[in-house]
């Protein structure tokens, strides 16, 4: 049964890559992102992990939810999501994502590489508390529980100002 999000998902992200075996010493990490925002927030989990198990344990790949909808950065972001041990998704919406993220998702879940894995979903849930988190958590503990992967869920209100873009 995967985990699931704690008070303090940052501690439940320590505990779970302290105690996660790598493949040939190395931690694979595909990150999603819809916004500038997003992306920022997923560097964040990221510089963790490095500082958790030193950068160059880590080896990461980051895709623009925009991008997936281009059969070749599909066909990557594919190939890289079922080899990971990690798969960290950061979007703005809590309701719903464009359809080629649903086609990123079904194409790389049923062919992940036996083994421990983590999804981690980074929500940027609306500034008024709907329903839960909405559908993306929902569908996100889905996703874990078929692909036998710990689940870590982190929310935050959605940022109204634009965040500066950030390289890696």
């Amino acid at each position: 049964m995967p985990r699931r999000s704690a008070a303090n998902p940052m501690n439940s992200l320590e505990k779970l890559v302290t105690g996660f075996p790598t493949t040939e010493g190395t931690m694979d990490v595909t990150i999603v992102y819809d916004a500038s925002s997003t992306r920022e927030w997923a560097g964040e989990v990221y510089q963790t992990i490095q500082t958790i198990v030193g950068s160059k344990a880590v080896k990461g790949t980051w895709w623009n939810v925009a991008d997936l909808g281009q059969p070749g950065v599909l066909a990557g972001a594919v190939s890289r999501a079922m080899r990971s041990d990690m798969v960290v998704v950061a979007v703005s919406s809590s309701e719903g994502l464009p359809l080629p993220f649903y086609f990123w998702v079904n194409a790389w879940l049923p062919h992940r590489v036996a083994g421990p894995g983590a999804l981690v979903g980074l929500i940027s849930a609306p500034t008024q508390k709907t329903s839960q988190s909405g559908r993306i958590k929902r569908y996100l503990q889905t996703v874990a529980r078929r692909g036998r992967m710990d689940l870590i869920v982190g929310e935050r209100a959605r940022l109204e100002q634009p965040c500066k873009q950030i390289s890696l």
